[in-house]
């Protein structure tokens, strides 16, 4: 399977589980300081959207789109819940990987054209 995507040019990495790097699409959106994926995953409603997974049982139920936790190092009680979001520290794969639903939030998050982008 092929784990990459690329947008303008910049590859966006998925982990084992699906999930695909929030910090590279960060870098294919331009790299602006104020579109870091900290800020966004810091939104009332990127958290509110992040809780509403959880509610409707995670992520979809595929191989590849599953993991025992929220984010690394967490206490979260429902770490056993595939997780729609999870942050790896450290490594060559350190970065905050997302599934499909949330890329789509935080592309739309910075622009209409990257949403476009993003989508096609």
């Amino acid at each position: 399977m092929n784990n990459l995507m690329v947008i303008d040019g910049i590859e966006v990495r998925r982990d084992v589980h699906g999930r695909y790097c929030l910090n590279d699409l960060h870098r294919a959106a331009g790299g602006e300081q104020k579109y870091r994926p900290k800020y966004w995953l810091d939104n009332k409603q990127t958290r509110e959207l992040i809780e509403q997974l959880f509610t409707e049982g995670g992520i979809p139920s595929s191989e590849q789109n599953q993991s025992v936790r929220f984010f690394q190092g967490g206490s979260d009680t429902r770490s056993l819940v595939r997780a729609p979001v999870n942050t790896i520290r450290g490594g060559a794969e350190q970065g905050t990987y997302v599934c499909k639903e949330l890329v789509f939030a935080y592309a739309m998050w910075i622009s209409p054209s990257f949403h476009l982008k993003v989508i096609r």
